[in-house]
């Protein structure tokens, strides 16, 4: 629900509409988490949840809205849910989006990032508990500037990450870039090393932007990143390659994660759960697709 949208109705009336979405995207929510557990899967929770909330100028709080004690009960179903499974069983993360920038040479973007970062901190407490303020419940963003020095860029980076919520901070992560300066050799020198910030391998940014590593370097490296807060990396399993634009993801995957770790294992990390976010445009269709083909190549292996 856009402002606009928001403002063509009286505002009691504009608020029972907004309840009314907040509490189905908390059903839809609840339905898509039981789907991903019983297919064996975890799940990136939508940024969406909650439109406007975060709109200085709708000045809307979740206590505004008429069904609020319904949205509470909704929440506190889909906590309830998750408490039943330890995280290494049922894993759920956020990706804010791009706009979400905390090293911005803009003092308001960064405002807006600290606001709208502790606003996904907010839900993950309300969808998990505040238990699940740890790298196991991540929020994972981008640096999302390259433009002037990356030591400067990265000193303000780190400023403004110790002005965020404990319960942001806690859970915060960083995602190495398909282009410009932060490749993942630049984010382990310059923000893991002062923060500990576990670093996110995402296969295909790495392979349009490699930096000063090759891949099995790159992924031992933010293997351990998160090994130090002994917690299951969450790492990013994408290809590209659409419409002849390397960067694009395609629709359906060629590899599979297991592959691709054949291919860069180490004796680091041969033995080391790790997570995959894939990130390939059809989504459940194109897990189904890797997982069938996984099979596969599991029984001629046999």
């Amino acid at each position: 629900m856009r402002f606009t949208q928001f403002e063509k109705h009286e505002r009691s009336h504009a608020l029972q509409i907004l309840g009314d979405r907040v509490l189905d995207n908390l059903n839809t929510t609840l339905a898509s988490m039981k789907h991903a557990k019983e297919n064996g899967w975890g799940y990136r929770i939508s940024s969406t949840l909650f439109p406007l909330f975060n709109l200085d100028r709708a000045k809307i709080k979740l206590y505004d809205l008429p069904n609020s004690t319904q949205i509470d009960d909704k929440m506190r179903e889909i906590r309830l849910f998750n408490y039943q499974f330890a995280p290494s069983e049922f894993r759920i993360s956020f990706h804010p989006d791009h706009f979400n920038v905390l090293c911005s040479a803009n003092p308001e973007v960064v405002r807006r990032t600290i606001k709208e970062l502790d606003h996904h901190a907010w839900m993950m407490d309300q969808f998990a508990g505040e238990a699940s303020r740890s790298y196991w419940y991540p929020l994972n963003i981008h640096m999302s500037r390259s433009t002037g020095d990356p030591e400067e860029i990265a000193s303000e980076f780190v400023d403004n990450y110790y002005k965020l919520s404990d319960r942001a901070r806690s859970r915060l992560v960083l995602e190495n870039e398909d282009k410009g300066l932060w490749t993942p050799d630049m984010l382990f020198e310059l923000i893991h090393l002062p923060t500990g910030i576990p670093i996110t391998f995402d296969t295909l940014h790495h392979a349009c932007n490699p930096g000063l590593w090759d891949a099995k370097e790159a992924f031992r490296v933010c293997v351990s990143t998160w090994k130090a807060h002994k917690v299951n990396p969450l790492f990013h399993f994408s290809e590209g390659g659409a419409n002849g634009n390397p960067r694009a993801h395609l629709d359906y995957a060629t590899g599979s994660p297991a592959q691709w770790r054949e291919q860069h294992e180490s004796s680091y990390t041969e033995d080391v759960d790790i997570d995959w976010d894939i990130e390939i445009k059809q989504k459940d269709y194109a897990i189904q697709d890797i997982q069938e083909r996984e099979q596969k190549l599991l029984q001629q292996h046999k």
